[in-house]
């Protein structure tokens, strides 16, 4: 199964030990990690990088873990719904970014969240999976509780790809040409085109040789 990790950049050995912790449970279960850094670069824009690595992925996981830490703030300040924020939690933006991304793409998506880390919009325990809160200690993964999680969620991840690749495979089967030569892009099109011109000269060209040297 290839999981797309959501993952910020650690700054503290907690932080770093834990998502090595998990990238080793990725492993002895039998997954391929996905990520933009920890090792996978590219020349594109992370954006982007993201994007075309989670369209190939079976499923998303969020470590969310602080990023922000909000002593004093005031929301919505001047309204009447004006509250005060003290003392809050806050992980990358990244985790929110690619959490919409994986949820618009209807990947299985798993959230492991810091406990005590502050909940909202997509990091939050009201999606399809329940989300996970645990202190930054690489031994959650080896719990029971955990490893019985994330054996259901690999499960329903592995079925959904399943039946993702025999839909495509059906839907292959039984395209027409006019079909295929309609999903053509422009350049696309020139290109066969172009194709099928040089094999055509080339059937000419040879049934002209043969013409003549034959009789």
């Amino acid at each position: 199964m290839r999981v797309f990790l959501s993952v910020g950049a650690t700054y503290s050995e907690e932080q770093e030990h834990f998502v090595r912790g998990f990238e080793g449970f990725l492993i002895q279960s039998g997954c391929e990690r996905l990520t933009v850094g920890r090792g996978m670069y590219g020349a594109k824009q992370p954006i982007q990088q993201t994007r075309e690595l989670m369209e190939t992925a079976d499923a998303v996981v969020v470590l969310g873990f602080t990023r922000i830490l909000v002593n004093n703030a005031v929301e919505k300040p001047g309204s009447k719904d004006q509250k005060e924020i003290t003392n809050t939690k806050y992980p990358t933006i990244w985790n929110q970014l690619e959490a919409s991304m994986a949820y618009a793409l209807k990947l299985p998506l798993l959230i492991i969240l810091e406990e005590g880390l502050h909940q909202e919009a997509m990091l939050k325990d009201r999606l399809e999976f329940r989300v996970c809160n645990t202190i930054l200690n690489p031994d959650f993964f080896s719990s029971n509780e955990f490893r019985g999680i994330f054996a259901d969620f690999k499960r329903i991840a592995i079925e959904r790809a399943l039946g993702r690749n025999t839909v495509s495979n059906v839907r292959s089967a039984s395209l027409t040409i006019g079909d295929l030569v309609r999903d053509l892009r422009p350049d696309q099109l020139w290109g066969a085109g172009a194709a099928v011109f040089s094999l055509l000269a080339a059937l000419a060209a040879a049934g002209f040789w043969l013409g003549k040297n034959l009789h």
